[in-house]
């Protein structure tokens, strides 16, 4: 009786992991956690937001760095973690100021603006240029945001 039992428990068992097998594969890859991933053939990085159900290409070296390093980067065996999410396109970049490598423009960044630190005055009155990032010339400052002209002088 014991080993018609144990007999039935794996048919059972057996019937049940085939059911999950077959789950579609945007409920099965919704465990992906918040974060950077690559999958291994490929060198592009991506930021998987999952509670906001989106994923954004991190645009150059310079950007993965100001967002925290290599070292975070989930390398997965596929782009599977991408399945569920709509994709964003290029990532933004966090608040600050930046310039590119070959430029001299400076620009401010904020959560939904850019803008053009019109004189070099105007960055001394923000802090100064130690604050300034120089990043990649292939980098989209404006990428996620509206281009909002001259930034406004800092209140004192």
């Amino acid at each position: 009786m014991i080993r018609n039992l144990n007999s039935l428990s794996l048919i059972v068992l057996g019937t049940l992991l085939a059911s999950f097998s077959s789950l579609p594969s945007t409920l099965a890859q919704s465990n992906w956690p918040s974060g950077f991933y690559r999958a291994s053939s490929r060198p592009e990085v991506y930021y998987l937001n999952t509670d906001e159900r989106f994923h954004c290409h991190v645009q150059n070296p310079s950007q993965m760095e100001i967002l925290g390093g290599f070292g975070q980067v989930r390398v997965v065996g596929t782009e599977s973690f991408k399945s569920g999410s709509e994709f964003a396109g290029e990532c933004g970049w966090p608040s600050g100021f930046y310039k590119l490598k070959s430029r001299p423009e400076v620009y401010g960044v904020n959560p939904k603006v850019v803008c053009w630190v019109s004189s070099p005055a105007m960055m001394e009155a923000y802090g100064g240029f130690d604050r300034v990032k120089v990043v990649d010339d292939s980098s989209n400052i404006f990428a996620q945001r509206k281009n909002v002209g001259d930034c406004v002088w800092p209140s004192r």
